[in-house]
C-alpha cells in the first residue's frame, strides 16, 4: 500500500511541477526575450548546435507517456511526440514525414496542429529527434527574420 502512496505521490509532484514550470518559464522568456525572435538572434550557434534545421507543418500530436509513474485512472505526461511535414530542410537529412520529441521539462508549450514551424532538432541518446527548449520550435509568424537568414545562406551556399 505504501508504494502505491509513493507513486501517487511522485506523479502528483510531477504534475504540480509541470503546473509551476509555466509561470517560471514565462517569466524567464519575458526577461531575456526568448519568446519572440530579436533582430540580433544568434542564428549561427542554434544551426550549429541542430543536426535538423527545417521549416514544417504540425500533421500529427500524440502524448509521450510515462507508463512507470502511470497509475489506473491518472497518466504521467513526459511531453509530445509529433508527426510533421518538412516543407523546407536547411540542415540534415529529413523525409517528407518526421517526427521529434518535445518534453515537458524542456518546454510547456504544446505546438497545435496544423501549424508551421522553424525547428531546431537535434538526437537524444536513443537516436530519437528532439527539441531542446521552446526556442527550438519557432512559430512561422515570428520566423520571419530567421528564414530571411536561412534563405539567404541557401542562396549564397
Amino acid at each position: 500500500m505504501r508504494k502505491g502512496i509513493g507513486r501517487i505521490a511522485a506523479s502528483l509532484l510531477l504534475t504540480l511541477s509541470a503546473g509551476a514550470a509555466p509561470a517560471l518559464l514565462a517569466e524567464e522568456t519575458s526577461t531575456n526575450g526568448a519568446a519572440t525572435v530579436p533582430p540580433g538572434d544568434d542564428l549561427g550557434a542554434r544551426y550549429a548546435s541542430a543536426a535538423l534545421v527545417a521549416q514544417v507543418q504540425i500533421a500529427g500530436i500524440h502524448r509521450d507517456v510515462d507508463s512507470a509513474l502511470s497509475e489506473p485512472g491518472m497518466v504521467a505526461l513526459l511531453g509530445y511526440v509529433y508527426s510533421a511535414v518538412s516543407r523546407q530542410v536547411w540542415k540534415g537529412e529529413a523525409n517528407r514525414l518526421i517526427a521529434f520529441r518535445l518534453g515537458l521539462d524542456a518546454c510547456d508549450k504544446k505546438l497545435v496542429k496544423g501549424g508551421r514551424y522553424l525547428i531546431f532538432a537535434s538526437p537524444d541518446s536513443y537516436g530519437r529527434l528532439q527539441l531542446r527548449s521552446c526556442d527550438a520550435a519557432v512559430p512561422e509568424a515570428e520566423a520571419a527574420p530567421l528564414l530571411a537568414q536561412l534563405k539567404q545562406i541557401d542562396q549564397q551556399g
